[in-house]
């Protein structure tokens, strides 16, 4: 698989992704905070545009590192893999032992997916 194509699908996905948190933080915040405090459902919409906005920055430097030599483009995938794997132990070993948030493992089958790919994409590196 070449690390072009791996990088472009993965950086399309943060992009949109960061894009659907920082625009649609509100809705997100009500679906995934366990709370009626509005206070605390406006804590989490703007935690999502933050989070959106990482996300988002995630999805440009992949996007514009699409063309790298292969060596950087390899260590770029690397990059994104152990950074993911550290997400999803805060995804599982935090956020889901959290009485505020509505966390649950289907949350996150998209980023699983994507995890996967990139793994795929890193070890038949072309």
């Amino acid at each position: 698989m070449k690390t072009k194509l791996t990088l472009t699908i993965l950086s399309v996905y943060n992009l949109l992704l960061g894009l659907i948190c920082m625009f649609f933080s509100e809705a997100m915040s009500k679906e995934f905070v366990n709370s009626v405090n509005p206070d605390v459902i406006q804590m989490g919409s703007i935690f999502h545009i933050g989070l959106g906005h990482a996300i988002f920055l995630v999805g440009l430097i992949l996007f514009f590192s699409k063309n790298s030599e292969y060596v950087t483009a390899r260590k770029i995938l690397l990059s994104y893999i152990i950074g993911i794997s550290i997400l999803f132990y805060i995804f599982f070993g935090v956020m889901a032992n959290q009485p505020l948030i509505n966390f649950s493992p289907e949350h996150v089958i998209p980023d699983f997916i994507f995890f996967c790919l990139a793994i795929v994409g890193y070890i038949k590196a072309k």
